[in-house]
């Protein structure tokens, strides 16, 4: 079925290649978000894979695109993780984040005393989040946990802690990079690999896009057949949106190329624009 406007009720707009690159506003389609969320004629959820920020920074910098926004419509993996945190029951974790994204899970999971430094001793879980403060030393004390913990005793790691449980692993998202004014910048992807080549290190679960869990909030309020996903990813954005049985609006102002759509061998999307206001032309 061709894309029909207006049968759509609500846009799930990625932000980094969507609406911003890097901290700019993506000035048309920022103006297409704030007239149509003037007008009431659409309903607008901001979903990011990005870890690197809180919800609160991105609220600050939707509203300061002069975008009208409320806490209930920034949709980020974090959400993810502090449920994964919470229904695992984990006291301690190592969390490989910003200062400020460490400080926000903090205050998140105080009320169930859950602690975020490094313990080979205690940590239960290892969870690597987009960490723009990342530093060997934090890359070292992941693999030398997951080497203490989760393989077997070897001349090769000759220190082992009491605590002999496995240690869990997870990541926030699996993007290979954030799209920037100055190109593409590593992200958690490229962070994964590293780990992986380093020891074999893999997660049990990678939360954000693709899984459909983060939209699970517009699910609640629209049909499929009203709500559009748009994006600049194929991978990440097109998938949750195949996940989710939703339409996919890919715009070409981010990482995604005329070239990459030409070689891409899963389903099209149900529309290609260069900015996100070219919806209006479909």
């Amino acid at each position: 079925m061709a894309f029909d406007l207006s049968r759509k009720k609500a846009f799930v707009c990625d932000l980094d290649g969507t609406l911003f690159m890097g901290p700019t506003p993506i000035a048309p389609a920022v103006k297409f978000v704030i007239d149509n969320t003037v007008n009431g004629r659409f309903s607008f959820f901001y979903l990011t894979n990005n870890t690197s920020k809180c919800p609160e920074e991105y609220m600050k910098k939707i509203s300061g695109a002069a975008i009208p926004v409320v806490p209930e419509q920034i949709l980020t993996p974090l959400i993810t993780l502090e449920a994964y945190i919470r229904e695992k029951g984990y006291k301690s974790v190592y969390l490989l984040a910003s200062a400020k994204v460490t400080a926000h899970m903090a205050a998140r999971l105080a009320d169930v005393g859950v602690t975020f430094e490094y313990s080979p001793e205690r940590n239960e879980l290892i969870a690597l989040a987009y960490d723009k403060e990342l530093t060997y030393d934090k890359l070292a004390k992941a693999t030398s946990l997951w080497n203490m913990r989760n393989t077997p005793p070897s001349p090769m790691c000759p220190v082992r802690p009491a605590n002999q449980t496995p240690v869990d692993f997870v990541a926030t998202h699996p993007d290979n990079c954030c799209p920037s004014e100055c190109g593409p910048i590593p992200d958690v992807g490229g962070m994964l690999k590293f780990l992986e080549i380093t020891n074999g290190m893999k997660p049990s679960h990678v939360f954000g896009k693709p899984s459909p869990s983060l939209l699970a909030p517009v699910l609640a309020k629209f049909k499929p057949e009203e709500i559009a996903c748009v994006g600049d990813r194929l991978y990440t954005d097109k998938a949750i949106a195949d996940n989710a049985g939703v339409d996919f609006v890919c715009v070409l102002s981010g990482e995604t190329t005329t070239a990459d759509l030409a070689q891409y061998k899963g389903t099209p999307p149900a529309i290609v624009v260069e900015t996100f206001d070219q919806v209006e032309n479909h």
